[in-house]
């Protein structure tokens, strides 16, 4: 979702990109629509193997608390007409 739009940096160990305010306003959008259940029967789908030592229900717990927190950070963004920088680690 939130991966698209310009790639500023691509290094080693992180990317940096640049979403437009159109592209924010379609991500708040996108964003909105993604309940905890959804996203719990994708986290199932998971491959422990390929995930990590650290797989489990309180990893889901953080990541739902974090996906709620970025719905609210997308539509203030978005009502705001504002760009988002982001970075995301390899």
């Amino acid at each position: 979702m939130i991966l698209g739009g310009v790639q500023l940096h691509e290094g080693d160990d992180h990317i940096v990109g640049l979403l437009t305010p159109d592209r924010v306003r379609d991500v708040a959008g996108a964003m909105a629509d993604v309940g905890r259940e959804a996203l719990k029967a994708g986290w199932d789908c998971i491959d422990i193997e390929d995930y990590g030592p650290n797989f489990g229900h309180g990893d889901f717990v953080c990541t739902w608390a974090n996906v709620t927190d970025l719905v609210v950070f997308f539509r203030r963004a978005a009502d705001a007409g504002s760009h988002v920088i982001f970075t995301v680690g390899r």
